[in-house]
């Protein structure tokens, strides 16, 4: 299964991942979508602690934190050279910084245990259409460019629709790249860190 393409919803929009470690499911992604092989990729992350075997937090970075950081429909970009693994070319691609989110759903519970780790994320739907948020939409997607994939159905997340926030931390401080919904909550968050906006 690790080099099986997984459909799932996430709190936003309908998503589309496999194994980080699988170029073919990289490959297979670029091919679906229709973008070019050098699009970086998100990781989701099943728990705090699946965080840490991947990436050196630091310490304000407490389950706490990040656990209600992610609630608010939120992406954190984190150093790529903060990783412990050596992680392929193709996640971070030309950018400097690793983009993680962390969600542990009915529907995805499986896939992380398929995969043994965390996957891939992007939005599932063709380069420069608008991304799905039905589950029937997401259905006719996979039918139609993907059948012999995996399909999560959906049985717990329900998908708000809107684009999540996406904010970059560094030792130089916050950069809010996209603002979702809950961005002065984000806003808000980060000054528990004492951090800088840039």
């Amino acid at each position: 299964m690790k080099k099986k393409l997984f459909v799932y919803p996430t709190d936003t929009v309908w998503g589309i991942g496999g194994s980080i470690f699988s170029k073919e499911c990289y490959d297979k992604i670029a091919l679906i979508k229709g973008h070019a092989n050098k699009k970086p990729l998100s990781i989701v992350f099943q728990s705090f602690e699946m965080i840490n075997e991947y990436i050196n937090l630091p310490k304000e970075f407490s389950r706490e934190w990040l656990n209600k950081f992610f609630e608010f429909e939120s992406t954190i970009g984190v150093p790529k050279q903060w990783a412990k693994v050596d992680l392929p070319v193709w996640i971070c691609q030309d950018s400097d910084y690793l983009t993680i989110r962390c969600m542990d759903t009915d529907e995805l519970r499986p896939i992380f245990r398929e995969v043994g780790g965390p996957i891939t994320s992007t939005s599932l739907n063709l380069t420069k259409r608008p991304p799905i948020i039905s589950l029937s939409d997401a259905d006719d997607f996979f039918h139609k460019f993907m059948s012999n994939e995996y399909f999560s159905g959906q049985t717990e997340t329900k998908c708000s629709g809107r684009s999540s926030t996406i904010v970059l931390y560094s030792n130089s401080g916050v950069q809010i790249v996209r603002e979702g919904k809950y961005i002065e909550e984000i806003r808000e968050h980060f000054k528990l860190l004492s951090t800088t906006f840039l």
